[in-house]
Parts: structure tokens; sequence; C-alpha cells
């Protein structure tokens, strides 16, 4: 191919015709103007900051806000502490999903019993169902030893109600 281009280099076939020479004014590129829509007054106003120029924000996310907890009362405290004794163990060897479900449901069953003790209507079976129901969520843990601490935990919260009841007369 090198030879080729050589040769017809060499090879001269006439006078290159002439142009007529035009004169062609080229706008430059300040010349140029891009009709942009117009601004509002408010935005010709207030600057924007370098980073709001480059990087336009993404819309922050809403999340919907939750209903203020009441203040725990003084029972519910004293019943959340006596269902919860002795489960440490069994609680932080739960996986996280399943740790989440036996809290919420442990809270349902110390509401209900606060209930039961601030209206002097503790029953004993009452009790002793809603703690056994929420025991049976520990996995891979004996029947009997559930059984035991349900009858434990009953026995204390009944004494609990007996002192409510007693302050309240």
């Amino acid at each position: 191919m090198v030879q080729l281009k050589n040769q017809k280099e060499n090879v001269k076939v006439g006078p290159e015709p002439v142009r007529p020479e035009v004169e062609r004014v080229i706008p430059s590129e300040k010349e140029i103007e891009i009709e942009k829509p117009p601004v509002p007054e408010a935005e010709k106003a207030a600057p924007l900051p370098a980073e709001a120029m480059e990087k336009p924000a993404a819309p922050p996310k809403v999340v919907p806000p939750r209903p203020p907890r009441p203040p725990k009362s003084g029972t519910l405290i004293k019943v959340e502490k006596i269902l919860e004794e002795d489960l440490e163990e069994f609680y932080f060897s739960m996986p996280p999903e399943e740790r989440k479900i036996f809290k919420e449901k442990g809270e349902e069953a110390a509401s209900r019993i606060e209930k039961m003790v601030k209206t002097g209507k503790t029953v004993a079976r009452k009790i002793l169902k809603l703690i056994r129901e929420w025991l049976k969520l520990i996995p891979g843990v004996n029947r009997f030893f559930l059984e035991q601490e349900a009858k434990i935990k009953t026995d204390k919260i009944v004494v609990l109600a007996e002192r409510e009841k007693e302050k309240r007369i």
C-alpha cells in the first residue's frame, strides 16, 4: 500500500481547478446564543450553592410518624421484670427475628396482666395461660420447664396484685 500511495503522489493529472474564493463568516461561539426559558424572580434573587447546582437532591424518604408511647407505669415495669427473670440466656440465644416476636408478645402479655392487676380482677388461670403461651415461643425448651416457669411467674404476679390491691384500700 505504501508503494501505491507514492505512485499516486507522483502522478500529476493537471492543474488543480481554481475555486472562487468566497468569504464565509463563521460565527464564533460567543456570538451564538441559545434561548433559555425565563427564570422566575425568586430564583434570580437567591443564588444556589455550588453543591445544589452539581447534583439534584433526591427527595427525602417519608416515614410515617409513630404514635408516641405512653410512659410505662410502675405496675407494668414490675410485671415486665417478673416476666423477664431467668430468661436472658434463652432470649440472647434466639435469632433476631424470633427475639423481636418474643419481645412483642411479652410486652403484649405484660400489658394485659397489668390491666388485670390494676382493675383488681386478677385470675391466676388467665395469667398462667398468657405466660404459658408467651413462653412457648422459646424454641427447643422442655415443656415441663415452661410449665414450672409459668407457675413461678404467675405466683409472683398474684403476690404483686395483692400488694397493689392493699395499696388502693
